[in-house]
Formats: C-alpha cells, structure tokens, sequence
C-alpha cells in the first residue's frame, strides 16, 4: 500500500506542473545584486537590466576557452540551461534560429549547467542541431552569484554591444519576446 495520500500527490503533481510552467528551479528574479554603490545605470556591474554585465570564463564544450568580454561590439544572449529542464528545451531552438537570422550583430552563449554529465550536454547538442556558442558551468565559477543568484532555469540575459544588460528573462519566452529586444539592442 502506498503511503503516500491522494490529496498529498495531487498537491505535489500541482507545484510540480507550476515549476514547469514558470522555469526550472522556481523562485523570483533576485534583486539583491541591485548596481553597487548607487552608481549610475550603465556603469555598475550587476544582473539587472542598465548594469554591466559582468564577465566570465569558463570552458568551451567545442575546446578552448570563452570570455564575454571577447563579445564586446555585438549583443550577446546568455543563456543558463540544463537538458533536462523541458522550459529550456523550448527556449533552445528559438536562440539557435536568432542566433542564425541576426550572426553579424549577435552572439548567443548557452552556459549548460551539465547536472547529468558534459555527455549529455554534447549529445543533447549535437542532437538538437545547436551551434551556438555552448560553455560548461564550473563550481569554482562566480558566474552564478555575478549573474544575480540563478535560482531557475532557463534564466536568460541579452546585453547590448557595450556590454549592458537590456533584458532579463526567467523561464522561457517565445520567439517573438526574444527577437524584439534583439532587434532594439543592436539598433536595426
């Protein structure tokens, strides 16, 4: 006999479908990594939309190494996912198209969290087609706590050609959210 109660189950199916529906991992935006020092817009690094992005480096899955900073001059799509996070698995092919339509002016950098084996991310790659920029996350990175904490995925950052935040999206958006800023951040 299962000892686990009907009304127990639906209760936990429910908050099961509403983590889904609203990105991997639940929670609100984290609005703690605020600019610092009330510099102005612009010039204070952070997670929030007007500051600095704040810079990385972390492992290519193709080899080598990838820095945001080596982007600067063209927008930049950062994208925190995982494979077995079904939001971000509709969010990837959408960033693939518009990392296509929109390759002079943009780059999409997918920072693949890898919780079931860098394996997985390059099979789940190869086999979805993505081409994009793909980096692994590293434990010993402070991208997470830079980028304002991610507490759910996908968790998605454009930044303008001056390396600006302009738009942060928590869960998947469609196609058409993504494309609008894209076009507004690199002026078309």
């Amino acid at each position: 006999m299962n000892s686990m109660s009907t009304p127990l189950r639906l209760a936990l199916v429910a908050l099961l479908g509403l983590t889904l529906v609203a990105g991997c991992g639940g929670g609100e935006e984290n609005s703690a990594a605020a600019d610092a020092g009330g510099a102005p817009a612009g010039t204070a690094f952070g997670s929030t939309e007007g500051s600095v992005a704040p810079d990385f480096t972390l492992p290519r899955l193709a080899g080598g190494e990838l820095s945001l900073s080596q982007f600067r001059g063209k927008a930049v799509i950062v994208d925190f996912w995982d494979t077995w996070c079904p939001p971000c698995r509709r969010a990837l092919p959408h960033l693939q198209e518009l990392s296509q339509t929109y390759a002079g002016d943009l780059v999409v950098i997918g920072v693949a969290f890898g919780q079931e084996g860098e394996q997985k991310v390059r099979s789940y790659t190869a086999e979805n087609g993505l081409t994009f920029e793909m980096v692994l996350f590293q434990e010993s990175s402070s991208i997470l706590q830079d980028f304002g904490g991610i507490q759910s995925i996908p968790t998605t950052f454009l930044i303008d050609r001056d390396g600006v935040i302009r738009k942060k999206w928590v869960g998947a958006a469609d196609k058409d959210a993504y494309e609008a800023a894209i076009v507004a951040a690199i002026g078309s």
